[in-house]
């Protein structure tokens, strides 16, 4: 029996059935699938209409993911923007839901309590410093709030 190919609305309701997508995530995926522009739009526009396309709650739930990962605000940014997102950040660019910088604080303590029993076998403090900054800087924390959170660790190495 040959297979019936899949309009355009069922493979988008296949693909948000293994994970939530973006409008721009799902667009991209269905114009690669070999589909003509029309039925695309057409059928991004219905799952966004049932609502199984929401780039907002999709953005808020995404970046709560990610600060429970200890991610800092740079980096989930970019994460944001790359799968299309970058509407739902703020007018200047910071996240919806950030309150003064406390939870990306508290997010950077995590960090680096746990960057810092890693290196405890490091001798040199110096160096010690230096690779907890590398750290917390490739997490997406800024270098203010890393140097603010180093100045305040202790000095001992039975840390």
């Amino acid at each position: 029996m040959p297979k019936v190919p899949l309009s355009a609305l069922e493979k988008a309701l296949k693909l948000l059935s293994n994970r939530a997508l973006s409008r721009k995530e799902l667009t991209e995926k269905l114009f690669r699938a070999g589909f003509p522009a029309g039925e695309v739009e057409d059928a991004v526009s219905e799952c966004c209409r049932r609502r199984f396309v929401d780039d907002s709650m999709l953005a808020e739930d995404y970046t709560s993911l990610l600060r429970s990962r200890n991610t800092g605000s740079r980096v989930i940014r970019q994460k944001l923007q790359r799968r299309g997102l970058k509407a739902e950040l703020n007018d200047d660019g910071t996240l919806p839901e950030e309150d003064s910088g406390q939870q990306e604080r508290e997010a950077a303590m995590r960090a680096l309590d746990y960057k810092w029993r890693l290196l405890s076998r490091e001798s040199d403090p110096r160096k010690k410093r230096e690779k907890a900054f590398r750290f917390l800087a490739g997490r997406g924390f800024p270098p203010g709030l890393i140097f603010e959170l180093l100045d305040n660790m202790p000095e001992s190495e039975d840390c």
